[in-house]
């Protein structure tokens, strides 16, 4: 199907605020939703305007953007697709044309919404990594903890990817001197970042970080037992789910197999008493609990729990920055299954720019609704 539309004789077009005659014309023809299972083409001879100074202009028409050879409702068609988790490619089957115009639609939408964006209320920052395909090209990720919208992505997992991330929150609006905490896992890079680029910040170390941390002390301990007692083959996971999430026969397993195997038990007990104390931050904002845990811990003279130990003693400001501020990486964890979820729809991104407009498209908080004229 063919529509042809052409604009009155003798009329004016505006730019700037002034209204200008016809000078002369340019055909051009958008693609449109089709009509039931008929392709849809729009044509018009769209008239181009001389200005004072010599330059001609080609005049805007309201059913396309600039440049575009879709129509705005072709576009918005596309944008609803990804939104509802289709691939690039996926979308491009659907609607008759290259993934690659997909993503040029995509990404002109995505770079208009960047633009106007707005995030100067940037407060608090989480920051973590993800990758484009597994072990290749990773990303460092900036989210706003409060709005819950990534503000920066940039290539790399260092310090400079993260001075990188931060001029991409700043281009729209964000300061970071006006942040007040940053969330991260013990990353030295990130930690170093911060240090040099935001003293202002408070560093927190995510309360789920050190929680793996000490699973990981806890399961060392369990190898090295395992050598000694084959009561421990195949009780893994049984140490390191919470009690909370225990059957009552797994409690029954793990107090018989603490009486058997003592340093298990111990390690398990402490970590089960971190919990705790993690937990009671939210209601006490109190550091001291801790502190008496690891007098707790060292006296249990286990390896691992005391270097688990000394690992929070090195990192004693960002740990104090949990129980002040009561600030975890959930977010920016939540944010990373998404991107998990964007990489599998796409079975991977090879090119790189690619996957941070997608992270932007999914995650940015952005207005992604072209302006249709009816």
């Amino acid at each position: 199907m063919h529509i042809e539309i052409d604009h009155k004789t003798l009329t004016k077009f505006e730019y700037e605020e002034n209204k200008y005659p016809v000078y002369d014309h340019q055909k051009r023809t958008w693609t449109h939703l089709n009509f039931f299972e008929h392709k849809c083409e729009l044509h018009a001879r769209v008239p181009r305007i001389k200005l004072p100074d010599g330059k001609v202009k080609l005049v805007s028409v309201p059913w396309a953007n600039p440049g575009s050879s879709f129509t705005l409702r072709y576009e918005s068609d596309v944008i609803k697709l990804i939104k509802g988790g289709m691939s690039a490619s996926g979308v491009g089957q659907r609607l008759g044309i290259g993934s690659k115009r997909v993503f040029r639609i995509i990404r002109r939408h995505v770079s208009q919404a960047l633009a106007s964006q707005n995030i100067t209320a940037v407060k608090e920052l989480s920051v973590d990594e993800t990758s484009s395909r597994k072990g290749h090209n990773y990303l460092t990720i900036l989210a706003d903890r409060k709005a819950k919208k990534v503000v920066g992505v940039a290539v790399g997992k260092d310090k400079d990817a993260f001075a990188h991330a931060l001029i991409d929150m700043e281009v729209r609006g964000g300061d970071r001197k006006k942040v007040r905490a940053v969330t991260m896992d013990m990353s030295r890079s990130y930690i170093s970042a911060v240090n040099d680029y935001m003293r202002q910040a408070d560093i927190v170390f995510d309360r789920f970080h050190i929680a793996k941390k000490m699973n990981e002390a806890v399961d060392e301990v369990r190898k090295q037992d395992r050598k000694e007692y084959d009561q421990l083959k195949n009780s893994r996971y049984l140490w390191l789910k919470n009690g909370s999430q225990l059957t009552v026969d797994q409690l029954k397993e793990v107090e018989l197999l603490s009486n058997v195997c003592p340093n298990i038990g111990k390690a398990y007990r402490l970590k089960e008493m971190l919990k705790i104390v993690l937990d009671s931050a939210y209601k006490q904002r109190k550091i001291t609990p801790l502190n008496a845990w690891i007098t707790e811990a060292w006296k249990s003279e286990l390896a691992p729990i005391r270097k688990f130990v000394n690992m929070l003693r090195k990192h004693w400001y960002g740990v104090k920055g949990y129980f002040y501020r009561l600030s975890t990486n959930a977010y920016a964890e939540r944010v990373n299954l998404k991107i998990q979820e964007i990489k599998r729809i796409a079975k991977g991104y090879r090119n790189i720019h690619n996957f941070i407009i997608m992270i932007y498209f999914h995650l940015g908080g952005l207005e992604l609704k072209p302006t249709i004229i009816d």
